[in-house]
């Protein structure tokens, strides 16, 4: 069993062999949710912009053209 120790400000490290196995990176978002006496912890998902939802909604539509040869074709060139 592997322990760690809470210091003054209410932190504790989360000991490396957990951080590598389950990919925790800086900058990550957990929540923490209490279950009786225990204390479950899990990574929020990351929230997507709109602009992440929307990107590639058009891909295909237009077939395999490339953008330029869109832009001519609607210029007539």
């Amino acid at each position: 069993m592997t322990t760690a120790t809470m210091c003054e400000r209410g932190q504790i490290t989360i000991p490396k062999q957990f951080r590598d196995k389950l990919g925790f990176r800086p900058g990550m978002v957990f929540v923490f949710k209490p279950e009786g006496k225990s204390l479950k912890m899990s990574v929020q998902p990351k929230k997507r912009s709109p602009f992440d939802e929307a990107y590639g909604c058009l891909k295909g539509v237009f077939g395999d053209i490339t953008t330029d040869e869109l832009i001519r074709e609607m210029r007539g060139c």
